[in-house]
Order: structure tokens, then C-alpha cells, then sequence
């Protein structure tokens, strides 16, 4: 029922994922596609042009897709533009010369392999399947021609090829593997003392001029987040059925078409003997079953116990063991002939042959169950909630499909599809990138609202389906831009993070004073009872050590090995402004044997491998970028 809000919902967001995920090697596709000649050059890479429109695309893709993959730690009021400007620059750059050697080398990718790349792209999928009509849409919603996006995918095909030659071509000796080892399941011997931040807050003080500096020098970490408030349908299941009533005759109604939920079915039981017919048989072999069956009748009229003939003449690998016996069953279960004779029997009586697909039966009925369960007057209750809740579902999900096609073709308004659904438009509080309260803390709500096509376009958004049975349509109705937040806000703030920071200078700078004893004969343990300060003695610790801070085990791992009968020194800084002094007595490398501890010696040559060609691969990179010919036109790029 929600296919055509599913079709919208994988738009703009799934694209961009797709973009900077799917095929990680065409960020941003190529200029004779995407540009027009009166476009401004930002740059060209050995007469190659890269346009304005291109960049301006990309760098907006790119910030989308940051937004997406980094959800709630999304910050852009801590994101300095004019850096990510140049790295995404950079990036089409890259990409281009990529482009430009992988057709030097002469390599391609056929149309056929484009084609099924594109049909394997989440975002164009529809019930699970490709859906052309969404590939174009999602395409031409994102200012590209379906040719363009193809050349795109065919370029970013090509790309990865050189990628994979050059990263595949490399190998790892087993004395490389040997050395990784040894570092992996490398040991270190530490101990440490803790010089708290807390200990120097007393002996630190901040002035007012020094938090109107701080404030006036670094503004851009004082942004209060860019924030939106939205006009916005909301159509859920749950305030859709306290809107239903039912009178009782709909309630009867109801509880006679769902009678089997309340009530159970008459069960049977049964023990057959059966004489199975093969599929095809001729005529003889149809009458020689029949007659067996017959005979085993005759034994059981005669006065033979029906299980004891069963066990020794059914053909039913299942029940006869049994006896032949059954167990219960109701209408429905078995072939229909079989079932006919059982339903009009009475318990004890037994059939004469019964032929179905599987061969003759001589059939015993055992007992009867009666039907079991409420009456009407006693499910009344339950049925109430089940019709209203059947209702409210069908409703939603009618009223989800108008509300989608609605809002899809008159993007420029809320109301028509408000006043057609008899729905009423609802007003959101400031929402912020990070989310807001209720369904606005929905990642999927806070990327409809900040996209290109409902912030900058204005349109309505499509279909968000915030959970089970609840979408929302909205649209923006007031927008501020990230803004520096007033002095007054911030500095009760300012001055605690400055008084902090000079505490934690001062724990920094007893740090070294005691490394500096430490390293002219001082012992260890008397300079910590000296100080007043605990001594932590760990004993022999690994990389993946979780019980030490980590970045005590970084500096530790970090440190060099320390000559016999000496320790080797080093201070190390907690994220609270604690300053430790560590101590390394002693290294225990890691055993060639320990190799299965890292997934084995395979894991780790392919591990190795991988490392070595993707590091050759930048290399490649940074040699075709210092030979070519590359002009920046636009220097605030």
C-alpha cells in the first residue's frame, strides 16, 4: 500500500549515499555530462574542465552525505566550510586524473556491466526490485540527465578497475607476517601515576578579559546550530482508530467473518490403513489395491484389532507404527475425499475404501472434538479492538497513498492535501540538524527538512515514514541560518573551560617536572608517595588493552624500548585534563605461533596485502598530480 511513498522516500537521501558509497570512486561525475559551456571553471586537470555547476553540486552532495552518515553528531556550526570547500576540490580532482589514466591504460566498462550496477543500486528499488520510473525521478530530482548519470557509473566502473589492478597486484612474505605478529601480540610492562586536573583548580583564576578574548577570537566555536520550523501533516495509526466507533450489528459482522480466531474448529481423529498407488499406474494396479484394501476390512470386520492390521498392512510410513493413527485434525488438512468420509462418520465407525491421490484407505474414527471458544457476547470486547484496529489500518494506509500523491503533486503547499483528507496542518518547535522531541528526533525527519529540495526549493517533502503505521509530510516555514550566540550566553561557559584549561597546564607542567626527576635517577614509587599520588602497576598490558585509558596505552605503545634494568618515561594527557606519568620497564614481542590469535596467517598476508596496494594506489595518485597540469581559476575554492 505504501509503494509510492516508498518510491520517494529512497530520493535525495538514498542518492547521496549512493554517490559517495556505492561507487566510491565517482564522487562527482565527469564535466562533458554535467556542465554547460557557459558554466565558470573552477579548475582544470590537464585541460580537462571541472565547472562551477559540477562543484557546486558535489559539495552540496557531499555535506549531504555527511549529514547522513554522521546522524546526530552532525555539528555544522563546529564545520568550517571553506576547508571541506578545498578538500572536496581536491577529491574531484583526484578523481579526475584517475579517470583520465584508467583511459590511457585503455580500460572500459561495457554498457551491459552499467546497466547492471545501476539495477543494483538500492535507491532505484521498489518492492525489492529495480524500478525505472524511480531511477529517473531520483536522477532527474538530483539536476542530472539519466545519460549523465550512466557516463557517471561507467566512469566510477572504470575507476575502481585501476584501483583493484594496482591494490591486487600486491603480496606479504611470512617474515612480514612474522613482524606484524610480533607488534600485534606485543607486551609492555607499565606503570603510571595520575596527576589530577582537580588538585590545581584552587590555584588557577581567569579574568573577565580573558573570556571576552577567548569569545572575540574564536567565534565559531560559539555557534548557535542552524534550526527550521515546519508546517507538517501527520498521519499514524493509533489517532486514526480513537476517531472509529462500531455499532453492534458491524461487530457481528465482523465476528462471524474472523469466527475461527474466537472460536476452535470441530477436531477429529482418525487412524487410516493405507494401500498406496503409484502416480500412472494402469488399471490393475488400481484394482490390486483396492482388493487389499478390501481384504483388511474384511480381517477388521471379521473382529482383528485395527492397529494390529495397520502396523502389518498400511503403507503410511508416518502413522503406521501407530497404528495408523492420526492424531487430530480439522477441515482443511487432508484430501478432500478422505476428509469427507472422516467429517461424516461417528466415532468407532470405520469406512469402506477410500481412494485419493495417495491410494485406498480403510478409515477408523476415534473421537470428536467440539468447536471450543467465546461467544459474541463474550469476545465483544476483543472483537471491538480488532475491528477497530483492522479499520484504522485499512484507513491508514488509503490515507497514506493520497496524502503522498497530494503532497507529490502540489509540492508548494500542505493545505490542499490538509483540506482533501480532512487532516489538519500542525506546527513543529525549532528543530535543529540534531533533531527536535517526538518524531522530529527521527534522523529521517531532520534530513527531509535540511535538504536541498525542501530548504532551498521550498517544496513539500515527500512521505517520511517514522515508524510502524506514522508518516509525516512536511515543510519548511521558517529557516535561521547557524548564528554566533551572544556573549552573555556563552560566557559563564567560556570562563569554566578556560579555568580548566589552565588547571589542566599546571597538571602538565608537574607531569614533566616529575619525568624530569624520574629521568635523572628519581625511583617511581617514592615519587608518587612524595606527591601524595597513587601508583597504578598493571604488570604486562597489550594494544587492546581495555582496562588502562587509552591514551595511556597510545603514548605506551608509542615509547621506546627501554634498555636492560632501565625504564623509559613519557607523559601522556587524559581527555578530563589529567596528566599521567607512565612508566615502560620492560617489551615482550609477540610468538610466531600466536598468529591464529589475528585470524591466522591468511587474515593477515591478505590484511597486509590490502594495506601495501592501497598505499601504492595513493601513491599512484600523488605522482599523476605532481606531473600534471593543474589550474585552481577560482581561488576561493
Amino acid at each position: 500500500m505504501l509503494q509510492s511513498i516508498r518510491e520517494r522516500a529512497q530520493g535525495v537521501l538514498a542518492w547521496i549515499i549512493v554517490g559517495l558509497i556505492s561507487i566510491p570512486f565517482a564522487l562527482f561525475g565527469i564535466n562533458e555530462y554535467l556542465g554547460g559551456g557557459a558554466d565558470a571553471v573552477v579548475a582544470t586537470v590537464n585541460d580537462q574542465e571541472i565547472t562551477e555547476r559540477e562543484f557546486e553540486t558535489g559539495f552540496r552532495d557531499f555535506k549531504q552525505s555527511m549529514r547522513e552518515r554522521m546522524g546526530s553528531n552532525y555539528r555544522p556550526e563546529l564545520i568550517d566550510d571553506e576547508l571541506w570547500r578545498k578538500e572536496v576540490l581536491k577529491a574531484m580532482i583526484r578523481n579526475a586524473l584517475v579517470s583520465q589514466a584508467s583511459n590511457s591504460l585503455g580500460l572500459r566498462a561495457g554498457d551491459e556491466a552499467v546497466r547492471e550496477t545501476i539495477r543494483s543500486i538500492q535507491a532505484f528499488h521498489v518492492g525489492g526490485r529495480f524500478n525505472q520510473e524511480a531511477y529517473e525521478r531520483t536522477v532527474r530530482n538530483q539536476g542530472m540527465t539519466t545519460a549523465a548519470f550512466f557516463e557517471r557509473i561507467r566512469q566510477g566502473i572504470v575507476s575502481e578497475q585501476l584501483s583493484k589492478a594496482i591494490s591486487g597486484s600486491e603480496f606479504a612474505t611470512a617474515s612480514e607476517i612474522e613482524s606484524l605478529v610480533r607488534l600485534q601480540q606485543q607486551q609492555r610492562e607499565l606503570a603510571y601515576i595520575t596527576v589530577p586536573v582537580s588538585s590545581f583548580m584552587d590555584q588557577v583564576s581567569v579574568t573577565d578579559e580573558e573570556v571576552r578574548s577567548q569569545y572575540d577570537s574564536n567565534q565559531s566555536a560559539y555557534m548557535a546550530p542552524e534550526r527550521a520550523k515546519v508546517d507538517y501533516l501527520e498521519l499514524n495509526i493509533e489517532n486514526i482508530a480513537k476517531t472509529l466507533s462500531a455499532d453492534e450489528q458491524v461487530l457481528i459482522g465482523f465476528y462471524e467473518q474472523h469466527k475461527n480466531e474466537y472460536v476452535s474448529p470441530e477436531q477429529r481423529r482418525a487412524s487410516h490403513i493405507l494401500i498406496a498407488v503409484e502416480e500412472g499406474a494402469d488399471a490393475t494396479a488400481v484394482a490390486d489395491a483396492e482388493s487389499a484394501a478390501r481384504k483388511a476390512l474384511e480381517r477388521i470386520n471379521a473382529g482383528e484389532d485395527f492397529a494390529t492390521v495397520a502396523k502389518e498392512l498400511s503403507q503410511d510410513p508416518g502413522s503406521a507404527d501407530l497404528g495408523g493413527d492420526l492424531d487430530y485434525f480439522e477441515k482443511g488438512i487432508m484430501a478432500a475425499a478422505f476428509e469427507d468420509a472422516v467429517f461424516s462418520m461417528q466415532t468407532g465407525e470405520i469406512s469402506q475404501p477410500v481412494k485419493t491421490e495417495f491410494g485406498y484407505h480403510v478409515i477408523k474414527l476415534t473421537d470428536i472434538r467440539s468447536p471450543k471458544g467465546k461467544s459474541f457476547e463474550e469476545a465483544q470486547d476483543d472483537i471491538r479492538k480488532a475491528y477497530l484496529s483492522s479499520e484504522a489500518e485499512r484507513l491508514f494506509y488509503e490515507y497514506a497513498e493520497r496524502l503522498s500523491d497530494f503532497a507529490y503533486e502540489d509540492p508548494g503547499s500542505l493545505e490542499p492535501a490538509a483540506e482533501a483528507l480532512g487532516m489538519a496542518v500542525s506546527q513543529s518547535d525549532w528543530v535543529t540538524r540534531s533533531g527536535g522531541a517526538g518524531a522530529f528526533a527521527s534522523s529521517k525527519v531532520t534530513g527531509a527538512i535540511f535538504s536541498a529540495d525542501v530548504l532551498l526549493e521550498g517544496h513539500n517533502s515527500e512521505a517520511i515514514e517514522v515508524g510502524p503505521e506514522h508518516i509525516l509530510v512536511l515543510r519548511v516555514r521558517e529557516h535561521e541560518e547557524s548564528s554566533v550566540k551572544p556573549f552573555g550566553e556563552v560566557e559563564a561557559a567560556i570562563r569554566d573551560q578556560l579555568h580548566s584549561d589552565k588547571a589542566a597546564e599546571k597538571a602538565r607542567a608537574k607531569g614533566s617536572e616529575m619525568i624530569t626527576a624520574l629521568s635523572t635517577g628519581g625511583d617511581l614509587a617514592q615519587l608518587a608517595e612524595q606527591e601524595g599520588l597513587k601508583l597504578e602497576e598493571t604488570g604486562l598490558v597489550m594494544r587492546s588493552e581495555r582496562n588502562v585509558a587509552g591514551a595511556i596505552i597510545v603514548k605506551l605503545f608509542a615509547m621506546p624500548k627501554p634498555a636492560a634494568d632501565k625504564s623509559e618515561y613519557a607523559a601522556a594527557e587524559l581527555p578530563n585534563g589529567d596528566s599521567v606519568v607512565i612508566a615502560l620497564s620492560s617489551v615482550k614481542d609477540g610468538q610466531p605461533d600466536q598468529a591464529d590469535k589475528l585470524g591466522g596467517k591468511r587474515v593477515l598476508g591478505e590484511a597486509l596485502q590490502r594495506a601495501r596496494g592501497e598505499s601504492y594506489y595513493q601513491k599512484m595518485v600523488q605522482n599523476l598530480r605532481a606531473s600534471a597540469d593543474i589550474n585552481i581559476l577560482n581561488k576561493d575554492q
